[in-house]
């Protein structure tokens, strides 16, 4: 900031300068400030969905088991509330009064329209596994499954502390960071070459040694040197191209945009934005064609993220637990439609609907990666071809999918299969909240002996509704065991805690195997099926008894997850940005934006900073590749008029060494340095 002493002493070509950079300042936290309005926005317009949704969307982490559904959807609108209110006023000076404005009593007003209905329905549950505990207690024990609903009941599980809420430091006084900017070495200080070690000339003053040996590559040279800061080696002949530090340079040589604006775009399309309302205004101003930044985008995903992106994925093989989950996502060509569909309109395979497989390491693994990849299709084949036999994994993680079951065989070998809990017990709640036991028990006429009464009635019958209730209690506690296992250091807790783990699950196996003989059809394969007029209950049953047998995996193994809840958290990313654009129209347009969201979300996981380390890794590919170039062209001696086009970059990196880029090793490095 200057004062109006400095100011004055400012001249009138400095003056402009300054007010440019503050206008380009300006423009870019507005544009800021205008994403975040957007995603606060929609995230209270759709706050009815989310909280009738909570139970499949919130509960992202194992600690979320831990606390009920209403606390669980009170924290995340409490937080939204707050970042709302706290960027009110920097929405209102930079954005104007509008609709895009968000404050105290907007907030207000959506939580109190909204919150109605999961309130209510956590409450009858809450009531209804109060009544039953009750009932269990003095149950007799000639009472069918009287054991099981006990030793579900009588469990303590563990108790899980509240959120911590830490007091706010109120409004802090931040210096800003002076950014040093680095300075290009100079001249005189030259590189070496890579291959022999030999102390590289710069081509300008390496002409004349060329004249003498070869006349006619001296106009080639002499053009070349024109337009690059090149070094020659004289023993080699390997070349250099020595880039300003601070230099943007192209995507590829043939190209207009440079590659840190880019980056910059390929973060906002992680972030949920469009590509087209990204750079609307920048098209306006730059003057670029309709589809330059779009073209340019491909080529940085193409040549530097899908190698990148294929280095993580050999990394994701060596786990050894792999969690995965697929989720819709159309691409109109695929489909026949769009613009790209004309040469597929005749196709066999076209289908109705696409895909996205994501694949991750487990919380417990060194390092976190998370890649995602186009499916045509949901079939056993589709993810078959991505998840391959080169995959490591001992134990794969999947929601009930049959389809993964299919792929598990055909890789062969004694691999596991651990089911997603958190599915099971879905599938439980929709039984449980769409019956009427829930209503009847809290209906306000109805006083607690008669609650009981009515409770006792169910529980002593072993009435599906009520085995259900206490199936639900059961997970609950299993997962506060889980939290209770993250959280504790010693290893014969631990072991404790798993203990009571699979006595919880063994109840709840004879529950439904007892359930099942009574409203399930078994067919002649062994498995189950709902049977007539079994309703969700019925439902319920056949999904846990199909998977009986993969439930309990995580029993045996701590590294194993109970659940696919990680990757759907990992995978929420995109489903934000398909409710933005909601398709795409080609196929390859698809994979490039799994290969930004598998590396974005990767460096995400490990705390790297994605701007700055893709802004490294491009600009480090981009120098070997056209280091390359040069050396080939200047061996090859063409004419001073050929200039070096489109760089080659599948041969440009065929010797480039990708790893130090793997996320464990660049932090091992930049920590060294």
């Amino acid at each position: 900031m200057f004062n109006k002493k400095q100011l004055k002493n400012l001249s009138q070509e400095e003056l402009i300068e300054l007010v440019l950079k503050t206008e380009k300042e300006k423009e870019e936290i507005q544009a800021r400030f205008r994403g975040l309005s957007t995603i606060v926005i929609n995230a209270f317009h759709n706050c009815k969905e989310v909280a009738l949704l909570a139970d499949k969307y919130l509960i992202a982490e194992d600690k979320w088991m831990g606390l009920a559904i209403e606390q669980q959807i009170s924290h995340m609108l409490e937080s939204l509330r707050v970042l709302a209110e706290n960027s009110s006023s920097q929405f209102q000076a930079l954005l104007g009064k509008g609709s895009e404005k968000i404050g105290r009593a907007e907030v207000d007003k959506e939580l109190k329209e909204n919150k109605g209905s999961w309130v209510n329905g956590s409450k009858e549950l809450i009531e209804a596994t109060r009544i039953v505990d009750q009932v269990v207690k003095s149950l007799p024990e000639n009472t069918p499954l009287a054991g099981e609903f006990k030793s579900i009941v009588n469990e303590p599980a563990a108790s899980i502390a509240a959120l911590e809420k830490k007091p706010s430091l109120g409004r802090q006084k931040v210096n800003p960071k002076v950014r040093k900017r680095t300075v290009v070495p100079a001249s005189d200080k030259v590189p070496h070459c890579k291959g022999c070690t030999e102390e590289m000339i710069k081509l300008s003053s390496f002409v004349e040694t060329i004249r003498r040996k070869t006349l006619p590559k001296l106009d080639n040279l002499e053009a070349l040197s024109q337009r690059q800061d090149v070094y020659v080696c004289p023993k080699c002949g390997q070349a250099h191209v020595r880039l300003p530090v601070d230099a943007e340079h192209p995507v590829n040589c043939a190209r207009t945009v440079g590659t840190s604006m880019l980056v910059e775009l390929a973060m906002g399309l992680y972030s949920g934005i469009p590509l087209h309302r990204q750079i609307k205004e920048l098209q306006q101003k730059l003057c670029l064609g309709h589809d330059t930044v779009s073209y340019n985008l491909h080529d940085l995903a193409r040549f530097y993220l899908h190698p990148l992106a294929l280095l993580y994925e050999s990394s994701l093989k060596k786990a050894d637990v792999l969690i995965a989950d697929e989720t819709v996502f159309p691409v109109l060509e695929a489909q026949g439609r769009g613009k790209c569909a004309k040469e597929r309109m005749n196709e066999s395979k076209l289908r109705k609907q696409n895909y996205l497989l994501a694949l991750t390491t487990a919380a417990s693994a060194p390092e976190q990666i998370f890649i995602l990849k186009y499916l045509p299709s949901r079939s056993a084949q589709a993810i078959g071809s991505q998840i391959t036999s080169d995959f490591q994994f001992n134990t794969l993680v999947t929601d009930g999918y049959s389809a993964y079951e299919t792929v598990l065989q055909a890789l062969g070998g004694e691999r596991k299969h651990q089911s997603c809990l958190i599915h099971y017990r879905r599938k439980l709640l929709s039984a449980l909240l769409s019956s009427s036991l829930l209503k009847e028990l809290h209906q306000s006429a109805l006083g607690e002996k008669e609650k009981l009464k009515q409770m006792k009635i169910r529980v002593q019958q072993a009435e599906p509704g009520s085995c259900v209730l206490i199936c639900v209690e059961a997970l609950s506690k299993l997962y506060n065991l889980q939290e209770a296992i993250s959280k504790e250091v010693s290893q014969r807790k631990q072991e404790e805690y798993r203990r009571r783990q699979d006595s919880l699950l063994t109840a709840v196996d004879k529950i439904m195997s007892y359930q099942a003989d009574k409203i399930c059809i078994k067919t002649q394969s062994g498995l189950y099926k709902k049977g007539v007029g079994g309703g969700l209950y019925s439902a319920a049953c056949a999904y846990y008894m199909n998977l009986r047998n993969e439930f309990k995996v995580f029993i045996d193994d701590f590294k194993v997850p109970t659940d696919s809840n990680l990757v759907e958290s990992r995978l929420r990313p995109v489903t934000v940005l398909r409710k933005n654009i909601w398709y795409k129209q080609s196929v390859e347009y698809a994979v490039d934006m799994c290969d930004i969201y598998s590396i974005f979300k990767t460096l995400e996981l490990n705390g790297i900073a994605p701007v700055e380390y893709l802004k490294k890794y491009c600009r480090s590919v981009y120098g070997h590749v056209l280091d390359k170039a040069w050396t080939e062209a200047l061996k090859d001696g063409h004419d001073k008029t050929k200039k070096i086009g489109s760089l080659d970059f599948k041969h440009g990196l065929e010797d480039y060494d990708l790893k130090p880029w793997l996320p464990s090793t660049y932090k091992q490095l930049q920590a060294e340095s």
